[in-house]
């Protein structure tokens, strides 16, 4: 299987095109939450810090503490690294009092510290002195890094000051740029995961297709009779297989019909040949056959030509109609008519049996049909019936109104059909034990046949109604023309019909 065609590559393809751009935006939405929030947290630790001085340097002058040393104490007392506090007169602009952490300029034994704290300390004390009357939050550089600061006015007596806390966001702007490292490693890896994952989800939702695919290259013409695994689980792939596995039982129904078809045809045609070529071998035996010998061989050969080119014709109808190719050329007709003229027509032949053909029924039966099908098939029955009856017998042929049909009931005086052969009649070359013993009954087994395609061609039907040892009867149905639904350019075949 190449895999640039691979429904599985595809899948896993589709599933990670459709995978990444939702985890890109999942972690920008996470890098930016993130960032918020460590943001948000800064923040309100600067005022929170901030509240706590101004309540702190109120607690120690309540305590009786001067002014200058309550906030110095309170200033003295920080131990928070990263941060820096700043106390300024606002009036006078003078520093009162600050405290820097180690991590924003201190450092032990670090002989640039007092630099950068001095640094640090000139950007505060200019951020405090410009400071509104109102808490405000801002942010500036100082040694390198990004300082967090927040102002907070604050009076003691009259006197007006402002308390400036600083944190350092060196610590966040390292943990963005952990998350960042992270994003950019588990990014392609996460994508790689769900590559080999959808890969192997597809796999393993496609093992079935796989399993199926092997086994319909191991069915042939030979072991059509083999089927597809259906797993038990009712999804898509299990209805998938079933649905093949009526295709194969359909294939194999067919094949086994086709082969049926041929060998009996092989059969039913082998027999005038074998006859045809020795008469025409007796006749050329010796060139001194009498006269009257040369026509009886002549006569069976006419005989056997004509049973020969009868099946022939049989046999291209049921071809046309396999092949679907429209055959029907409908026109409006007179049922009572036709079944007239095909009684007429068989009364000879019947009267050389001693056979007597009845008619009866309604009159008229108007309809709208092919004639020329239609003739076929009704003569095809009565010529049966004929046949099968005994010497001396009646063959009943009835017309009645069945609603939106015509019911056309033949009944011979035969010999009756035996159960088993019953469910068989309507099948190609299919001849009941009984006629393929008796000789005199000439036929392949095609005609009744083609009399249910013709029937079922005009949306009717042809059954066995009843037999017994009394005889059998036929019924042909034939919608009623205002029923009919025939169109030239119907395409109808074998299977619409039932035929096999």
């Amino acid at each position: 299987m190449m895999h640039g065609r691979s429904i599985r590559v595809r899948i896993g393809l589709w599933y990670t095109a459709v995978f990444a751009p939702l985890f890109a935006l999942l972690a920008l939405a996470a890098y930016w939450f993130l960032a918020l929030t460590s943001q948000e947290r800064v923040d309100e630790f600067l005022a929170e810090s901030a509240a706590t001085i101004a309540g702190a340097i109120e607690f120690e002058r309540k305590m009786g503490a001067a002014d200058t040393v309550a906030m110095q104490t309170v200033v003295a007392s920080m131990k928070l690294p990263d941060v820096a506090v700043y106390l300024v007169d606002e009036s006078s602009g003078r520093a009162l009092t600050s405290y820097v952490g180690l991590g924003l300029g201190r450092a032990p034994r670090d002989t640039a510290s007092s630099a950068r704290t001095r640094d640090l300390m000139q950007a505060l004390a200019r951020r405090a002195r410009s400071a509104p009357r109102d808490p405000a939050l801002t942010s500036l550089k100082a040694n390198g890094q990004e300082i967090r600061v927040f102002t907070l006015p604050y009076t003691i007596a009259s006197r007006e000051l402002v308390i400036a806390v600083a944190q350092g966001m060196t610590a966040r702007a390292r943990m963005l740029r952990d998350a960042r490292w992270a994003l950019a490693v588990g990014f392609p890896l996460v994508i790689t995961i769900a590559a080999l994952g959808g890969l192997w989800l597809a796999g393993k939702s496609l093992a079935p297709v796989d399993r199926m695919a092997t086994q319909a290259r191991q069915i042939g013409a030979t072991n059509l009779h083999e089927r597809l695994p259906v797993a038990d689980t009712g999804d898509e792939l299990a209805r998938l297989a079933t649905v093949f596995n009526g295709l194969l039982a359909r294939l194999e129904e067919a094949f086994e019909a086709q082969a049926r078809f041929a060998a009996d045809a092989s059969h039913e045609m082998r027999t005038p040949v074998a006859v045809i070529s020795g008469e025409a071998e007796f006749a050329l035996a010796r060139d001194d056959r009498p006269r009257e010998e040369l026509r009886e061989a002549l006569h069976v050969i006419r005989d056997q030509s004509l049973r020969l080119r009868s099946i022939v014709d049989d046999l291209f109808f049921l071809a046309r109609a396999d092949s679907g190719e429209p055959m029907l050329r409908p026109a409006p007709l007179y049922l009572r008519d036709m079944l007239e003229d095909s009684v007429r027509s068989l009364r000879t032949v019947a009267s050389a049996r001693d056979i007597s053909v009845r008619l009866s029924g309604v009159d008229e039966a108007p309809i709208v049909g092919d004639e020329t099908l239609l003739r076929r098939a009704i003569d095809n029955v009565l010529v049966n019936a004929v046949k099968y009856s005994r010497p001396g017998g009646t063959v009943d042929v009835h017309l009645s109104d069945c609603g939106t049909e015509w019911c056309i009931d033949v009944q011979d005086s035969g010999p009756g059909i035996a159960p088993e052969a019953r469910e068989r009649l309507f099948e190609r070359f299919f001849r009941a034990a009984e006629a393929r013993a008796a000789g005199s009954v000439d036929g392949a087994g095609l005609g009744l046949a083609i009399t249910r395609w013709i029937a079922r061609a005009h949306r009717g039907d042809a059954v066995l109604v009843a037999s017994s040892s009394e005889g059998s009867t036929f019924r042909l149905f034939v919608p009623k023309a205002a029923h009919t639904e025939v169109a030239a350019d119907t395409q109808l075949t074998a299977h619409d019909t039932g035929m096999h």
